[in-house]
């Protein structure tokens, strides 16, 4: 057989192959795309069982230290278990607020504050459901006592208002609303919501006050609100509101709400030596999704150095 010969029946096979090779290629390039899109179905549909079944019925404590040389030396080294945002109901129940209660009580913190919406339009008006959270909330002890605000959801309806307080009431919390108490040598103070009340930190604060406490913790729902007080408003702030988002990339919020777009979580160094922190919350409104954004119980140790 000669050359030309050769060459001719090798192209003749080569043209034979050249099908089969490129339906192979194309079921390989198929599966391989069929394969990713599987891995992004399972991935896709772990994250979506994460967001709503499991992040939001786990409990984080949040260990924070504020430091003021200002403060009385009988407030060195107390602790402070703040929480915020419950929105009580079907997706945190009695059961979730259990948890918050004997992580409380374990901490053994010498006070106890709540920083606004108990409630939310979802909240069953239900006697036996309204006993249950008052209960959890009436098994939380601290020596200098239990205080709350209002959020705006608490304080949207008069008849969610009046839930809200009997909630609140019935667990052994004392409501401020643009009012202050001398505990033990520091003001604390609770403003009113800045949705549907009328915040007046004039009468929270009022310069005749017979106190002669120099120093304020002040609680306030919507942390935003915060940067428009006076820079004598108060040394340390407590918010909430904001529920960093509950859905967050790389800790960032996907979304926010009005009052708590600037301050979305966490401690700030505020103008004139002023000291905020926000919490993310416990609970959740819109959908009961978290990501990367645990309901949370803070633990705050008040320090002088």
């Amino acid at each position: 057989m000669n050359k030309e010969k050769i060459c001719s029946k090798t192209l003749h096979i080569r043209e034979k192959r050249d099908p089969a090779r490129r339906k192979y290629r194309r079921l390989l390039i198929f599966s391989r795309l069929a394969a990713v899109l599987a891995v992004l179905v399972v991935v896709g549909a772990l994250a979506a069982f994460w967001t709503f079944a499991i992040e939001p019925d786990i409990l984080t404590i949040t260990r924070l230290t504020v430091v003021d040389p200002d403060l009385p030396e009988n407030w060195d080294g107390r602790t402070i278990a703040y929480f915020s945002d419950a929105h009580v109901g079907e997706s945190f129940d009695s059961r979730r607020l259990s948890r918050v209660t004997e992580a409380v009580n374990r901490l053994a913190p010498d006070l106890i504050l709540f920083g606004g919406d108990m409630i939310d339009h979802r909240t069953p008006d239900d006697d036996a459901f309204i006993s249950s959270i008052s209960d959890c909330l009436a098994r939380m002890q601290a020596p200098l006592g239990k205080y709350a605000i209002r959020g705006n959801h608490d304080n949207r309806l008069r008849a969610e208002l009046k839930i809200a307080e009997k909630i609140l009431q019935g667990g052994g919390f004392q409501m401020l609303v643009n009012q202050s108490v001398d505990l033990d040598g520091i003001l604390l103070g609770g403003l009113d919501e800045s949705y549907f009340g009328q915040p007046d930190l004039t009468a929270v604060f009022p310069a005749a006050s017979p106190s002669n406490a120099k120093w304020r913790l002040l609680l306030m729902h919507q942390p935003d609100f915060a940067a428009e007080l006076p820079a004598d408003s108060a040394d340390l702030i407590l918010s909430g509101h904001s529920h960093n988002g509950q859905v967050t990339l790389f800790g960032k919020p996907i979304s926010t709400v009005y009052q708590g777009e600037i301050y979305t979580y966490g401690p700030y160094s505020l103008p004139d030596g002023r000291q905020l922190i926000v919490s993310r919350g416990l609970g959740t409104i819109g959908m009961a999704a978290r990501f990367c954004s645990p309901p949370e119980l803070m633990l705050i140790t008040l320090s002088r150095h």
